[in-house]
């Protein structure tokens, strides 16, 4: 029961760590692509809180797949709103995916050395995995919904009337563990043989 507790305390600390992960870039990349006039007015918060979906905490914690609550912007304050947009949006993901990267080695070290540190090291890597594949469904509001809306805002507007059908598929495939399956197959064809490679 103490061991479940503590995996528990992992998952919940290495969820809030890669949700800002992939939201804390957003910000800066926003305040670097807004137009000048507007850069006075625009107020942003960096408090974790603001990015933490709470069922999609929750489901991270018990499922090991979840989400985040995605920072929100207006876009028509970008100087290049399209191109904007599509920068901001690519910005979470490649987050995700360079911290993983550099986490690679960093588990390779600790792997013998400390069991805790090395279990939340390996949610890390996971919960990395999981923002990027979940944020890569075109789903609403994900990253992968906001680059269809700057690379063709015509599908984007067409797509959008469906959006509350897509998000009863997209809880119907988590309930069904078809999501959790995806992230592992995806996760195992690639982080085993690169540790490998690390070790």
């Amino acid at each position: 029961m103490l061991n479940l507790l503590k995996s528990y305390g992992i998952f919940l600390i290495a969820a809030v760590v890669v949700v800002c992960i992939h939201e804390y870039p957003k910000i800066f990349v926003y305040k670097y692509l807004e137009h000048p006039i507007y850069k006075k007015q625009t107020k942003v918060s960096l408090n974790p809180k603001k990015y933490i979906d709470p069922f999609g905490l929750i489901c991270f914690v018990f499922l090991r797949v979840g989400w985040q609550k995605p920072f929100q912007f207006n876009y028509g304050r970008l100087k290049d709103k399209n191109k904007g947009l599509l920068a901001i949006s690519l910005t979470g993901i490649l987050s995700n995916l360079l911290f993983l990267t550099v986490l690679m080695p960093v588990y390779t070290n600790v792997y013998y050395i400390n069991p805790e540190l090395s279990m939340f090291i390996s949610a890390l890597m996971e919960f990395n995995m999981v923002m990027v594949i979940v944020n890569l469904l075109p789903v609403p509001p994900f990253d992968m919904a906001k680059i269809i809306q700057a690379v063709n805002p015509q599908t984007y507007f067409r797509f959008i009337q469906y959006e509350k059908m897509i998000q009863a598929f997209f809880i119907l495939a988590l309930a069904i563990g078809f999501v959790r399956r995806f992230v592992v197959l995806t996760y195992n064809a690639f982080v085993p043989n690169i540790l490998n490679m690390i070790g």
